[in-house]
């Protein structure tokens, strides 16, 4: 495993790197690696990136070849297309009189070297404004559309799956969502004026700063790690990020959110993956990386695969199966991390009882969920 990793980190910054990390490797496993965890396309640009400049050809067969190329037009054609539904959504949600933003996607991909080359998802959608004016937007299109936490379905595109957020993310201990929640508010008005241009539909979109998304993407990915997984992705989303530029003082501002936000070791872990395992150079003074953590995170991501599609506890028929599954396998995370796993399940009863008892009664009316 190691030696893939030393692949992938050429492939993310060859600089200073000898070629000779492709001797000997078995191509066709490595890709099927780098398809499980969706990050084909990034790879397979370093690739090219590297056969560019040298000149020099790769030793890889053809019948790999020619399924590597096909996935990356593939990755590709779905960026163009994701770029133009995400254009399409800020129009509409923004006709219809909402501030609002479009979350990691189209966004993450600008800080890439090769934004075509990050495999596309959902269109995520921050809206600006309560949740209650938010679900009563929705309710007006779609009546029967479930309520969750922090974010709705929105069915606008048929190609395309549109998630609606009131809330860009959050976290199970409630303290530390408090101050997550209160982040987010502190920083709406820069990340809904901050624009970020598509060049493959030459139009612009608002999308997070830079340190909006150190602590907006780490929490999304933590949030992840404690409910259905995470893949190596998202390692690779937060590698692009911290290539960025920022100040002093941002970093100590972050260092000081991370505290506040309870992620400050969970940070620790994901930064040894970050130096460690795709050799990130850039910004490691922001805090030290944790061996131990790290490592139980990155075992985790390999086991997962991408958004956990091949944990097996995720297989379940029911929600209540679904989370006592979840909730069990977490135990494993108690030592390293203990919030999450210890905070979700009286967050789930508590939310649950708030969703279906005490706001049902002073909401008779409304048929949504809760605020």
């Amino acid at each position: 495993m190691d030696r893939i990793f030393r692949v992938i980190a050429f492939c993310l910054d060859d600089e200073g790197q000898s070629a000779s990390v492709f001797d000997g490797l078995n191509w066709k496993l490595f890709f099927r690696f780098c398809k499980r965890n969706t990050i084909d396309g990034v790879v397979f640009a370093g690739l090219k990136r590297y056969n560019e400049r040298t000149g020099e050809k790769l030793p890889i067969d053809v019948d790999t070849l020619t399924d590597w190329y096909a996935a990356a037009e593939g990755i590709k054609r779905r960026n163009a297309q994701t770029d133009l539904r995400a254009c399409e959504a800020m129009k509409y949600f923004t006709d219809n009189g909402f501030r609002c933003c479009i979350l990691k996607g189209q966004g993450n991909a600008q800080m890439y070297d090769d934004p075509e080359s990050r495999s596309p998802g959902d269109v995520d959608v921050w809206l600006d404004g309560t949740k209650k004016e938010i679900v009563d937007f929705v309710h007006t299109i779609f009546p029967t559309m479930n309520v969750q936490y922090h974010h709705m379905n929105f069915h606008l595109f048929e190609d395309i799956n549109v998630e609606v957020h009131y809330k860009p993310s959050y976290c199970y201990n409630k303290w530390h969502n408090h101050y997550q929640q209160d982040f987010y508010k502190r920083h709406a008005d820069e990340v809904f004026n901050n624009r970020v241009l598509l060049p493959s539909c030459g139009e612009t979109i608002c999308a997070p700063t830079k340190p909006f998304n150190l602590i907006f993407m780490l929490s999304h990915t933590m949030r992840h790690f404690f409910t259905q997984g995470v893949g190596v992705r998202h390692a690779v989303d937060y590698y692009y990020l911290l290539k960025q530029d920022f100040t002093d003082e941002e970093k100590k501002e972050f260092v000081k959110e991370l505290h506040r936000c309870g992620m400050y070791k969970f940070f620790c872990a994901l930064m040894w993956i970050e130096t460690e395992k795709l050799g990130l150079k850039k910004n490691t003074d922001i805090a030290p990386a944790n061996k131990s953590a790290g490592k139980l995170l990155l075992h985790e991501m390999l086991k997962a695969g991408d958004m956990g599609h091949y944990y097996k506890h995720n297989v379940q028929k029911t929600p209540l199966r679904l989370h006592s599954s979840q909730m069990l396998y977490n135990l494993r995370y108690i030592m390293e991390f203990p919030s999450e796993p210890l905070s979700r399940p009286f967050t789930l009863v508590w939310d649950y009882i708030r969703k279906h008892i005490v706001e049902r009664r002073l909401w008779m009316d409304y048929k949504g969920g809760f605020f």
